[in-house]
């Protein structure tokens, strides 16, 4: 027999922490029925992780004239290639968090403008005058010392990819002794010397280097971004790599502001975020971009 909806009652700016709902009542208070969760790694724990970001009073009265649209463009920079977060199609840059970042702003009225740049530009951008904000950027405490945060459009982490038909390992101390390589540009290494000095960590230059130096069989393993490295992998590697079906770490993916800088930005984005989560929209984008 199928599951239940689930109930929840939580203030109208916590919606925007509900996974795909359905919203019953008005007023300050909000009842969501909550359609049971679907096997898939990124909304395993998707109800009790962002439950914890309360976003604002403001959040559900977007549906109302009360949200005035911005003055001017706003520029969100990118890097240029990063599926399935962001890849350049036809010069434009398309992508699970570039869908989630323009729906998002629309419904807060918004004039969204997404600047894609190589990746060791990206955080420069809110310096140099090309952008007002950034994305993705994982939210980590080292990080909320240099940036202010959005909610977050989706929530991410690391995974351990292994050659086909390998099973993957239950964790990291499965692998002490081997050779397991990850990219440098995310926080992945720091945290795998951390949390498994005894792993032989390589890191490489980027993620198609990692993959290929677990295919020819230079490392054991691959510790990856579970989002990209599921994409990269079917799309470089085709049944060759075993994906993951858990995360050994998770983290949100938000937009980033300099800190102390565009406060009313990222009120008014995250409620276009609540918006679009409390009304299936963000839930769509995410069976779109992830295969489901």
């Amino acid at each position: 027999m199928a599951a239940a909806p689930e109930a929840v009652e939580v203030m109208a700016g916590e919606i925007a922490a509900a996974p795909k709902g359905r919203a019953i009542g008005c007023g300050e208070r909000v009842t969501l029925m909550i359609e049971p969760e679907r096997r898939s790694i990124p909304r395993r724990r998707e109800m009790s992780r962002m439950l914890a970001w309360v976003i604002g009073a403001s959040a559900f009265a977007l549906s109302s004239s009360r949200v005035q649209a911005a003055a001017g463009p706003v520029r969100f920079a990118c890097q240029d290639n990063f599926p399935p977060f962001v890849e350049m199609q036809d010069g434009k840059p398309v992508g699970l968090l570039v869908d989630i970042l323009t729906a998002a702003a629309a419904r807060a009225k918004i004039d969204a403008v997404i600047v894609p740049v190589p990746f060791a530009e990206v955080q420069g951008t809110l310096t140099d005058g090309k952008a007002e904000a950034i994305f993705p950027l994982a939210i980590t405490p080292e990080r909320r010392k240099s940036f202010d945060f959005s909610a977050p459009l989706v929530m991410t982490g690391g995974a351990i990819f292994v050659r086909s038909p390998n099973p993957a390992p239950a964790g990291l101390s499965a692998l002490a002794g081997k050779t397991v390589v990850t990219p440098g540009t995310g926080p992945l290494a720091a945290y795998i010397r951390k949390a498994a000095p005894e792993i032989k960590l390589v890191v490489t230059t980027d993620y198609p280097e990692s993959l290929a130096e677990l295919v020819t069989g230079k490392a054991d393993a691959a510790a990856l971004n579970y989002q990209v490295g599921a994409s990269l992998a079917n799309t470089l590697y085709p049944a060759k790599v075993t994906v993951p079906q858990k995360m050994f770490s998770e983290e949100p993916d938000a937009v980033a502001v300099a800190k102390g800088q565009h406060a009313d930005l990222l009120t008014r984005l995250n409620a276009g975020i609540a918006a679009i989560r409390a009304d299936g929209s963000w839930q769509k984008i995410d069976d779109h971009w992830m295969g489901r």
